[in-house]
């Protein structure tokens, strides 16, 4: 496969080849966010840029000091993949994991949009990736390597439900598409299982997993979903007073919830610091 569609080079940014160490990294890629939210999907795609020559800056600068940006990519919003460290080279992204896996940020904060675009340009360079530089095609997310909140909770429930190791087109998981869900057939018994999962992960993601119990995430919508969802809403100030479908309203407030609680972990204490601290 040719690399993706909508690419940014770093010559195309103006910087030389990365002075990175040599690696091939074969395992996978992993899946970062930024610490905080960047309203990228509602500006021009040269803010993507901005941020991406601010990153590398502070990423080599006095606070961090490592040799080039510590990414191997962005995906950004406008459905773009933009050079960092690019192919065959070590990152600074998740330690345990910069020698054998690629990693993409998709430059999102904890409420940030995560746009039908730029999940297809994750799907478009991890296929590359699997082409071209015989990269398993596996997709993780920064935490499974460290305790941290990174990539998001709903970033991540993509990363654990397949919507990125799918082929690009037509997106059918992630936020655009109620992950799967036509409005209206939630609770149906063939509503499709992913896309279930996917609801009941965020469920759990939102601090209401115990309404799953004793069958957790199963991938089928019976009353448990129905009221971990029902709470999930009520927790941002719904006024609904129970589940008939699954519709935009009720994932958009489920998105919300997950918001909420990520920010409130992160007030406790129990967030994550900024991305990319391994120090490579």
């Amino acid at each position: 496969m040719a690399r993706p569609s909508k690419y940014v080079s770093r010559s195309d940014l103006g910087w030389g080849t990365s002075p990175a160490a040599s690696a091939d990294p074969r395992s996978g890629l992993v899946v970062h966010y930024d610490s905080s939210n960047q309203n990228l999907a509602n500006r021009d795609h040269s803010a993507c840029l901005t941020y991406w020559r601010n990153t590398r800056a502070f990423h080599t600068g006095p606070s961090r000091g490592w040799v080039d940006i510590g990414y191997s990519w962005l995906a950004c919003a406008h459905g773009y993949v933009i050079d960092g460290r690019g192919p065959r080279r070590e990152q600074a992204a998740q330690p345990g994991g910069n020698r054998t896996h690629y990693s993409v940020t998709l430059a999102t904060g904890p409420t940030d949009t995560i746009t039908d675009a730029q999940i297809n340009a994750v799907r478009e360079l991890r296929q590359w990736l699997a082409d071209d530089y015989s990269n398993a095609g596996t997709v993780l997310g920064h935490r499974d390597f460290i305790a941290t909140s990174c990539p998001g909770d709903r970033a991540y429930s993509m990363v654990r439900d397949g919507t990125f190791t799918q082929a690009p087109g037509p997106i059918t998981g992630g936020e655009g598409s109620l992950l799967g869900l036509k409005e209206g057939d939630g609770l149906l018994p063939g509503a499709p299982v992913e896309g279930v999962k996917a609801v009941q992960r965020l469920i759990v993601a939102a601090g209401f997993g115990t309404t799953l119990d004793p069958d957790g995430v199963d991938g089928r919508w019976g009353p448990a979903t129905s009221e971990g969802l029902l709470q999930a809403r009520r927790y941002v100030g719904s006024g609904v007073s129970s589940i008939k479908s699954m519709t935009g309203e009720s994932y958009a407030q489920l998105i919300r919830a997950c918001a909420r609680r990520e920010a409130e972990r992160a007030v406790s204490g129990l967030g994550a610091p900024v991305d990319g601290d391994d120090g490579s």
